[in-house]
């Protein structure tokens, strides 16, 4: 790896969703390797087993010495593993890190053996620097395959969290596939950078190097035959439909590609494209192995424009003062209060008041309070119940929550969340309010 930008890692947020990683090494350059030296037949098996090899700091974080990795990798001589240590403190100058942040030298206190001598050498690593180790070791290691996928995930997972404070076992899948399909917008433009720069140079090239990369991650199937196995419209853009796993899986294509035609310096446009197939056949083999599932028949998603307008529609809408939001770009309630019946339109009137809500959570008592200045109440409903200590009107807000199991009722069709003293408006309920109080 030698790009000097940032490594970006892709991410799979849930396991079962976890994007497959390859390695891009020289089998050559090492000379002597055991094969699936700890048994590890799962790649949760080995997740239990990396995980109980680390070591906790004060902070929370951890760090593993590079002599258990070692046999985590399934490498016997320790001679041949400093080579991929080597291969990948190079990997993180190359991105802009300092090593020495990463890869700690430290020693034994004792000797190596008991008649003395030098203490046996080992590094003391931060999980980005098993990550680039893993990156580097050979692929023909079978617990290599599982520990990059590993270290993958949770050295970006860990790199966001510190950067922009994102818990992303907490989005929901619609946030995963505009992460990600940002993603590959940006990355998308840098392969074709390092595509040109190896000699694809024209639009009939580059359409060309692009349909060998979805060839060898799709058992050979182009653009326009994956949108006929999908039964997508014949122009469609495919990666509008993509779910996070399989957005995942394209954006891991998309930077290993890249570092290929750089770490390499592939010349010419055929051996770009064929390196372009390598990495997607690499890819597909992974997740065969890894879930079985492969990239086409993953399911079919909305196109994630859509996702994206509706997102940008809450972020204007967020923009705008809340009383603004109401009495403006709503247009209800006007500048006097209006009247509805009741018993069929009080939920949307309410879920309007809690769209600008902080959280979008608002408290029953508090919704009591608030509709009658936008909404307009007889005196029938403000009289108060014979029975009861509140109002009729009262009664029919407190009806929204106590018949949440009625079909009818906006929480049983999940325009809303009944929450602990109260409501909370839905990302449905928010799109029902866009749409319905547009005009």
């Amino acid at each position: 790896m030698t790009s000097n930008r940032k490594l970006d890692v892709p991410v799979k947020f849930d396991s079962d969703e976890a994007m497959q990683r390859v390695a891009q090494t020289d089998p050559r350059e090492v000379t002597e390797l055991v094969e699936n030296t700890t048994k590890v037949g799962s790649i949760d098996a080995l997740i239990d087993q990396f995980e109980d090899a680390g070591h906790n700091k004060e902070r929370g974080d951890k760090h593993w010495f590079a002599r258990d990795m070692q046999a985590l990798l399934g490498y016997k001589r320790w001679e041949d593993f400093e080579g991929v240590i080597r291969r990948a403190i190079a990997a993180c100058q190359n991105a802009g890190h300092a090593p020495a942040g990463h890869f700690k030298e430290v020693f034994r206190s004792t000797p190596k053996n008991s008649e003395g001598g030098r203490p046996s050498a080992n590094f003391e690593l931060s999980r980005y620097a098993c990550y680039l180790i893993a990156q580097n070791a050979s692929s023909r290691l079978k617990p290599v395959a599982f520990a990059q996928t590993y270290f993958a995930i949770q050295t970006r997972r860990q790199e966001l969290t510190d950067r922009e404070g994102l818990d992303f076992d907490k989005l929901s899948e619609s946030q995963k596939r505009l992460y990600l399909r940002n993603q590959v917008v940006s990355e998308n433009k840098r392969l074709a950078d390092a595509a040109k720069a190896a000699g694809v140079v024209t639009g009939k090239d580059f359409g060309k190097f692009q349909n060998r990369g979805y060839q060898g991650l799709y058992g050979g199937r182009g653009v326009n035959e994956i949108r006929g196995y999908k039964d997508l419209p014949r122009k469609a853009n495919i990666l509008d439909h993509m779910g996070s796993t399989e957005l995942a899986a394209n954006l891991f294509r998309i930077t290993q590609t890249e570092e290929k035609l750089r770490s390499k310096s592939i010349a010419g446009k055929e051996n770009a494209c064929n390196a372009h197939y390598e990495v997607g056949l690499k890819v597909r083999q992974t997740m065969k192995e890894l879930s079985g599932i492969m990239p086409e028949d993953l399911p079919v998603a909305e196109d994630v424009k859509k996702i994206a307008a509706q997102e940008r529609k809450r972020q204007r809408m967020r923009a705008i003062p809340a009383q603004t939001r109401i009495e403006q770009p709503l247009a209800a309630p006007k500048a006097d209060a209006v009247e509805i019946d009741l018993s069929k339109d009080l939920w949307k009137y309410a879920l309007l008041i809690m769209s600008v809500r902080p959280n979008g959570e608002i408290t029953t008592s508090n919704l009591i309070d608030t509709i009658p200045d936008y909404v307009k109440l007889s005196d029938d409903h403000m009289a108060p119940n014979e029975s009861r200590k509140d109002s009729k009107f009262s009664q029919i807000v407190r009806n929204l929550k106590s018949h949440k199991a009625s079909k009818s009722n906006f929480i049983y069709q999940g325009y809303a969340e009944d929450v602990r003293g109260g409501f909370k408006i839905t990302d449905k309920g928010m799109e029902f309010v866009w749409s319905y109080f547009k005009e």
